[in-house]
Parts: structure tokens; C-alpha cells; sequence
């Protein structure tokens, strides 16, 4: 089972500094998450609203996901990132119609 988390939230900074940090930030951590079981990272942004963050990722364990987000550094980071507590969501896979 694949585990697809949401990460909805409101920029501290402008979008030039919050990518540079988020990518400086995940540069560092790919490797970890990686081996975590964190099997996909994107992120988008409202053009409408230049402060709104939705970053959705895919975890192949549910313990992996839960390990690396209780680390000291991601919670540092969503801190620094975010104005405030970001929104988390865990999902699983359905088996209703898609397309």
C-alpha cells in the first residue's frame, strides 16, 4: 500500500526565498526521506495567491513517513516555511472509478 500526503499551508516568505529554502532544505534531505520510504515529492503553487503551498508526496510505509516527519529538522523546517501549522493529510488509494 502507498501512503499520498498532503501539505497545504501559507508561505512565511515571498515565494523567491521560500523556494530557495525548501530546495536547499530538501537537497539535504532527499537522501533520508528516500530511504524513509518517501517515494515522490512535488509542490504546487496558486497563481492567485503567491503564499499558498500544496506539497504532495508519496511514502511507501506509513512508520517511514511517521519517522522522518517527527525529526527535529522537518519540524524546523515546516516553522520556517510556514506562517503558521501546515495542514497534513495522510491518503490511501480507493478503489472507485478514476481517470
Amino acid at each position: 500500500m502507498k501512503f499520498t500526503v498532503t501539505i497545504r499551508g501559507r508561505l512565511r516568505e515571498g515565494q523567491g526565498a521560500a523556494k530557495k529554502y525548501h530546495d536547499d532544505l530538501t537537497r539535504a534531505t532527499k537522501d533520508a526521506a528516500k530511504q524513509a520510504g518517501d517515494l515522490t515529492h512535488v509542490v504546487y503553487l496558486d497563481p492567485q495567491d503567491p503564499k499558498a503551498f500544496l506539497g504532495i508526496d508519496t511514502w511507501s510505509t506509513l512508520e517511514g513517513l511517521q519517522k522522518f516527519a517527527a525529526s527535529p529538522q522537518i519540524k524546523e523546517f515546516f516553522a520556517k516555511l510556514f506562517e503558521g501549522e501546515p495542514e497534513v493529510r495522510v491518503w490511501v488509494d480507493s478503489d472507485w472509478n478514476t481517470w
